[in-house]
């Protein structure tokens, strides 16, 4: 019996020490999940907007304050995640004729001519396991803008043109779901 105390009274204690070790581990895990916030901005100059996506997401953008001017208008009716906030100012820069180019120092806001204008790659990507039409309509969701994926169905393939980078991250895309899938 004094063996089942010693055990109980030490279990209790340790239960003292552990439990708000928990709730704190609860709570920032809480915290963590929902690291969204209001994103809403209404004819602000798109400099404050990269900034406050900036800091969110902890990313760093590089522009030219002479070429990336204007204000912009940008309404989102739910908090969104870093994720989405970096989407939805990917869209809103393609509005106003800027695009977001990845490059090791940062992302660069450049106006989307100077990226037409710029190196362009066309890539034919053959397809076994699935069919063009709709591989094409699902990464168009995901390409920025400038890259153009078009099927030719003749051969099942995708046509992808536009920004090296671009078009080199959507054939790893599609590598990597034809890995998870099992095909080869």
């Amino acid at each position: 019996m004094e063996l089942f105390l010693c055990l109980f009274l030490t279990s209790k204690r340790l239960l003292k020490g552990v439990f708000p070790c928990l709730c704190l581990l609860v709570h920032l895990e809480a915290a963590w999940a929902t690291n969204e916030i209001a994103f809403s901005f209404e004819d602000v100059d798109i400099q404050v907007v990269l900034k406050k996506v900036s800091e969110l997401t902890r990313t760093t953008f590089l522009f030219d304050p002479e070429q990336v001017k204007g204000k912009i208008t940008l309404l989102a009716p739910q908090k969104v995640s870093p994720e989405g906030a970096l989407k939805l100012l990917q869209s809103v820069l393609a509005l106003h004729g800027y695009t977001l180019l990845k490059k090791e120092e940062g992302i660069w806001v450049v106006p989307a001519e100077e990226i037409a204008q710029a190196a362009t790659t066309i890539e034919v990507v053959p397809l076994k396991y699935a069919k063009a039409a709709e591989v094409a309509e699902t990464l168009s969701w995901i390409s920025p803008p400038g890259v153009r994926i078009v099927p030719y169905y003749p051969t099942n393939s995708l046509i992808i043109s536009g920004n090296p980078e671009a078009v080199a991250e959507l054939i790893r895309i599609l590598r990597e779901k034809v890995k998870e899938g099992g095909g080869r």
